[in-house]
């Protein structure tokens, strides 16, 4: 009996070793692999390169959503804001947090049926946490709807829940931190070789980041100069949210490369590129409006 048990219990004995080998081996595999959430933005990241051609002919897959590499800092720079008028009417869209407390955004937020904006707040996602949540009570400083831009600025910061407070240590590090230089000399059409990145307003109030291509470039006819005007480009429309305009976008390098907005000269939705929001910027200098002491202009042209 005891012979007939040896060999049986020799078997078990070798599956037992086999099992345990098979698991150490797929343990140190899995190891070695990119945990769901870095394999999710490989392949969408792979899809949305794979996609660059269709899209640039018209189609619809040029907008790929994607989780928020850490590179990416901007959206922590962008801001959900929220403009009341007189009327009870609302507006909503996005933002750019630049230095000392200023915002750029597109006019078609701070402007409705003739009327100005009663109250303007900002909602912002910090580093530290998903949720957006209030930051800041803002005034309209300057707006020019030709070229579709508008520049807000905060008077007064808040707590989550929007009621005014003094400005605290949370207040100061994002101001201090993530205020965006949008002065870079390098021209757009060099910067947005690389594809386009914008923010997502996802479920459950947070930023993620999108990826597309611009479809082609958009221009008008200016009466005073004599000249046709590139201002900016048009995108695919799937990258169109229930909030639009305002929407800041970078490149792969967090470069700022402009505003969606709207030219009032071509009445068409468009990436307005950077060169004309430096322009505007530049003109608010002259003018005081803005400080004085930002990175120098650049010339327009690019």
């Amino acid at each position: 009996m005891r012979e007939k048990l040896f060999p049986f219990l020799g078997c078990i004995v070798v599956l037992i070793f086999v099992s345990c080998a098979v698991l150490v081996a797929s343990e140190d595999v899995l190891d070695d692999e990119p945990s769901p959430a870095e394999s999710n933005v490989d392949s969408k990241m792979d899809s949305a390169l794979g996609s660059s051609s269709s899209s640039a002919s018209g189609s619809a897959s040029g907008s790929k959503k994607l989780f928020a590499p850490k590179h990416f800092d901007w959206i922590y720079s962008t801001v959900i804001i929220k403009v009341y008028f007189d009327d009870g009417s609302l507006r909503q869209g996005f933002g750019l947090l630049l230095k000392n407390g200023f915002y750029l955004t597109s006019s078609e937020l701070t402007y409705n049926r003739g009327l100005y904006p009663k109250q303007i707040v900002a909602k912002m996602q910090d580093d530290s946490a998903k949720p957006l949540i209030c930051v800041a009570k803002l005034q309209l400083k300057a707006m020019d709807s030709d070229k579709g831009l508008a520049l807000l600025k905060t008077t007064a910061f808040t707590d989550d829940y929007c009621n005014t407070r003094s400005e605290s240590y949370y207040h100061k590090r994002i101001y201090d931190k993530y205020g965006k230089n949008i002065f870079s000399t390098t021209p757009t059409k060099k910067l947005i070789l690389g594809g386009l990145y914008f923010p997502i307003l996802e479920d459950f109030d947070t930023l993620g980041v999108g990826r597309t291509i611009p479809i082609k470039e958009e221009s008008y006819y200016d009466n005073y100069s004599k000249k046709e005007i590139f201002y900016g480009y048009s995108l695919p429309l799937e990258t169109y949210q229930r909030f639009t305009f305002g929407k800041p976008y970078f490149n792969k390098d967090g470069e700022f490369l402009g505003i969606f907005s709207v030219a009032a000269q071509s009445y068409l939705p468009a990436l307005v590129k950077k060169e004309i929001v430096q322009d505007f910027i530049c003109e608010l200098k002259k003018k005081n409006i803005f400080m004085r002491n930002s990175p120098p202009c650049v010339s327009e042209g690019t």
